[in-house]
């Protein structure tokens, strides 16, 4: 385990959370590529609340095809939105996308969909912690 996997493990143990995943295939997870990678879906859950990511694509050099190497909390942690994305104005000026482009605008919605769930499982104080991870 490294460092930042330390991290993480220590700051669910802190919150009180536990992860979990499950293996939902292997093929391409992103749009602009074909590359196949293991898919998960992920639960962070506490209690009765649950943060799920419906597919977190595995790195393409730790998918093995089975699911066999599934994804660490820090891995998904470390990708998911932990900052309020503005309006569509701003997300597409720090992020170098055209506000004239659907598959921005989808991509905002996604975000703040995602946004949305990580802001309603974490406390402002949790998601500090976590920001200090990375």
């Amino acid at each position: 385990m490294n460092e930042y996997e330390g991290k993480a493990e220590d700051f669910l143990q802190k919150c009180g959370v536990r992860f979990g995943t499950k293996f939902l295939g292997h093929g391409p997870h992103f749009t602009e590529t074909d590359n196949p990678r293991d898919i998960f879906r992920c639960t962070f859950s506490r209690g009765r609340a649950r943060l799920v990511i419906p597919e977190f694509g595995q790195s393409m050099i730790k998918s093995d095809g089975s699911g066999g190497n599934p994804p660490h909390p820090y891995d998904v942690l470390a990708c998911i939105t932990k900052y309020d994305p503005g309006d569509f104005e701003n997300f597409c000026g720090d992020f170098g996308y055209s506000t004239d482009s659907r598959k921005a605008e989808k991509t905002y919605k996604a975000v703040v969909a995602e946004w949305k769930r990580v802001a309603a499982f974490f406390t402002a104080e949790e998601l500090e912690a976590l920001r200090e991870i990375q």
